[in-house]
């Protein structure tokens, strides 16, 4: 369901009219499960003909919670907290059948047979019961609220520990017996071999090899396809920073100068100077595929661990496919394949461009906008405006010169909080000016309300 990523951008850039709307259209579609499932795909005439892969029950979970953070709406939260229990419940209780709390089936990874317990799927159920923790503890679900927050908790350290394989500094794509990998493993080689990536087969047999050692009944986690899901402890921010930084590094290989590759065994050396039109196959496949999505999640994995500079490199690869075929629109497939727009493009855009580099996260249920900026070190200007956030309206302007930082701060309703925190590069700093008066910060944070503040930072 595209617009799980679709509508957290969205709402961040003020559509809350679009985002209400489109809700309500998979909350009523999804109803026809019967039982909290979200659907995957619907066509025009109201025909659901993909009732669901795993992640995307989840990921309503989240999304909802985003939204309400954004808009401050409890109606809103109530009128789908009972639906979101519901999929919590179908996801763990018919998908988990041997009750490690990682869930089995298809994830965004539409390979065949690629449906055992599946990286993205165990990443967004941990974020799904986080979130879904505090919306209880909104509600007063006080009774919900600790056993999601014990599985979440529970699961990010399942993650961190299951999913990551240290021979291949990567989470794994799936977590599955020796017999499973043997049965995908094949269909890799060929693919591989197909596309002509003599390094993707070697590493491919050499895998196949020390599989074959292995019992079939062995669990454990496989790195196979390279896909761009594997960054999705990242992109969430659960994957310990240690690890977090050596995947977000070994990332980087999977890419050409449009964005990051869907599957990372298509590409090879020459990929970074594949800068002409994307030749698909005359049956329409994602094989080879280059898409704006895979991209806009990596640009986010690298600034929720503060390497903005590599952040905006993915968004300024994707912004290379802007108009490349058609005047004023992005690809799904960079730069010129599949569908001629996409609607998930605004999630690659604003999600890091207003949540990261300007670091609004908003909390409008409690009239508190969290302020915690991560900006490129190539930006020594940066200004947004009219970012909306429940009745508030906020504008936020940067400047870094060459002895302090400056940041301005307007917002229509003067009784909502801002809580700024001192950028990573001056967290140290003892003293800093809020309206021309000497102030300390708190535990790293300067505090304050009203409808025009100037903070001044010190960097020298």
């Amino acid at each position: 369901m595209d617009n799980e990523y679709t509508l957290k951008g969205a709402i961040a850039t003020g559509r809350k009219d679009l985002v209400y709307h489109t809700i309500e259209l998979i909350h009523k579609l999804s109803e026809a499960n019967g039982n909290g499932r979200v659907i995957h795909e619907v066509s025009t005439n109201g025909i659901v003909y993909n009732p669901g892969n795993i992640n995307e029950t989840p990921q309503f979970a989240s999304l909802i919670w985003w939204v309400y953070q954004w808009t401050g709406d409890r109606e809103f939260l109530e009128k789908y907290y009972p639906f979101i229990q519901e999929g919590l419940i179908w996801l763990m209780e018919e998908n988990d059948k041997d009750g490690n709390l990682f869930p089995d089936g298809y994830g965004m990874m539409e390979i065949h047979g690629l449906e055992s317990e599946m990286i993205d799927v165990a990443t967004y159920t941990q974020k799904a019961f986080a979130d879904a923790a505090q919306m209880a503890k909104v509600l007063g679900d006080l009774e919900s609220a600790k056993p999601y927050q014990q599985l979440a908790d529970d699961l990010k350290k399942k993650i961190n520990e299951q999913f990551w394989v240290e021979e291949f500094n990567s989470f794994a794509d799936f977590i599955g017996n020796t017999a499973e990998a043997l049965n995908l493993i094949d269909a890799a080689i060929i693919r591989a071999d197909t596309l002509n990536k003599p390094w993707a087969v070697e590493e491919l047999k050499t895998t196949k090899r020390k599989l074959s050692t292995y019992p079939r009944s062995q669990k454990k986690g496989f790195v196979m396809f390279h896909n761009w899901v594997v960054n999705t402890p990242m992109e969430m921010g659960i994957a310990d920073r240690e690890k977090a930084v050596i995947a977000l590094d070994k990332a980087k290989k999977f890419v050409n100068p449009f964005g990051v590759f869907v599957t990372g065994i298509d590409r090879d050396d020459s990929s970074e100077n594949e800068d002409g039109s994307f030749e698909g196959s005359k049956v329409f496949s994602y094989t080879g595929a280059v898409m704006t999505l895979p991209t806009g999640v990596q640009a986010i994995a690298e600034a929720n661990y503060g390497r903005a500079d590599e952040s905006l490199d993915y968004i300024k690869r994707m912004t290379r496919t802007f108009g490349y075929a058609l005047p004023g629109s992005m690809y799904e497939v960079s730069p010129d394949y599949g569908m001629m727009t996409q609607a998930w493009n605004i999630y690659a855009y604003a999600v890091p461009i207003v949540t990261q580099y300007f670091g609004i996260q908003p909390d409008a249920g409690n009239k508190i906008i969290h302020i915690k900026p991560v900006l490129p070190s190539s930006w020594d200007k940066a200004k947004i405006e009219k970012v909306i956030i429940g009745e508030n309206e906020l504008d936020l302007a940067y400047e870094t010169s060459s002895d302090k930082f400056t940041a301005n701060f307007t917002q229509k309703e003067a009784d909502y909080e801002i809580q700024f925190t001192i950028p990573d590069p001056w967290k140290e700093t003892k003293k800093v000016l809020l309206n021309g008066k000497e102030t300390e910060p708190k535990d790293g944070n300067i505090v304050f309300s009203g409808k025009k503040n100037t903070l001044e930072i010190p960097i020298k």
